[in-house]
């Protein structure tokens, strides 16, 4: 159905409209997974939540968790935090 509306959309065939869907699939699967994979190696306090999150809100909880990110984790752990 998705690679219908982009074929419509952008004029393309069955067959680019459908790698194009696909490829965009497989990225926010990546981009999901690392997320997860973040979640499991940080020391969080409420990891239970976050991660059933994750699986509930599979679109939601990680821009949340990725806004959220710096003030979730402590800050020996936080790897973002600039050296002084």
């Amino acid at each position: 159905m998705g690679s219908d509306f982009v074929a419509n959309v952008l004029d393309l065939n069955k067959e680019t409209a459908s790698f194009i869907n696909w490829t965009t699939v497989v990225l926010l699967f990546i981009f999901w997974l690392f997320i997860l994979i973040d979640m499991f190696k940080q020391n969080l306090k409420d990891k239970t939540f976050w991660i059933l999150s994750m699986f509930l809100l599979p679109f939601f909880a990680p821009v949340v968790y990725l806004f959220r990110r710096n003030k979730l984790l402590h800050l020996q752990n936080n790897m973002f935090r600039k050296a002084k």
